[in-house]
């Protein structure tokens, strides 16, 4: 877990050198399909939000802080939240267009963690919650209301997480996600 914090604390670090270039922040609405534990149906659909910032612009390369919350709305028991916090890198593409309407797309690579609450997470004993390392690896495509507002279309991408299950260890999950973006250059 250590790990982790430094991984977030480097992203955060050259965030702030780059913070007089370009910042970002965003605001989503989430929908996550989820991988299930035998016993219950393949998959399961949870929803919730997503904030991000990113910092830069440096060769089209931003670094981004991310956090996102959802809860399961299929599952009568348990009702599970998850929680994740993440930081790395971002690439963005300029795609052009109209004039004030530019479009944009970008693939980023988060590394950080997740908290699990209101499931079961059996390692030894039966918790409530529990933490465990994520990282997720996707993109999206904005476009340009004005200079400082953006529509972010789409945002897809995969979520690795690491909880007791009893089983795997392991959950894979798929999001998609829509939203605001501020630029705040």
């Amino acid at each position: 877990m250590k790990l982790v914090y430094r991984i977030v604390l480097a992203c955060l670090l050259f965030a702030s050198a780059a913070w007089a270039q370009q910042v970002e922040v965003s605001a989503s609405y989430l929908t996550q399909f989820s991988n299930q534990a035998p016993g219950g149906g393949d998959w399961f659909a949870a929803s919730g939000g997503r904030a991000d910032v990113s910092f830069g612009n440096w060769r089209h390369f931003a670094g981004v802080a991310e956090f996102a919350g959802t809860h399961t709305v299929e599952l009568t028991w348990p009702q599970q939240n998850l929680f994740t916090y993440m930081a790395g890198p971002r690439r963005v593409v300029d795609f052009g267009g109209a004039k004030g309407h530019e479009a944009s797309g970008f693939a980023q690579f988060l590394l950080g963690g997740v908290h699990g609450s209101d499931g079961l997470y059996p390692d030894g004993t039966m918790k409530q919650s529990a933490n465990g390392v994520a990282f997720s690896a996707g993109g999206g495509v904005e476009v340009n209301l004005n200079r400082r507002v953006t529509v972010r279309l789409l945002q897809a991408d995969y979520l690795y997480t690491h909880l007791p299950d009893h089983y795997k260890n392991f959950e894979s999950s798929f999001r998609l996600g829509t939203g605001i973006a501020f630029h705040l250059h």
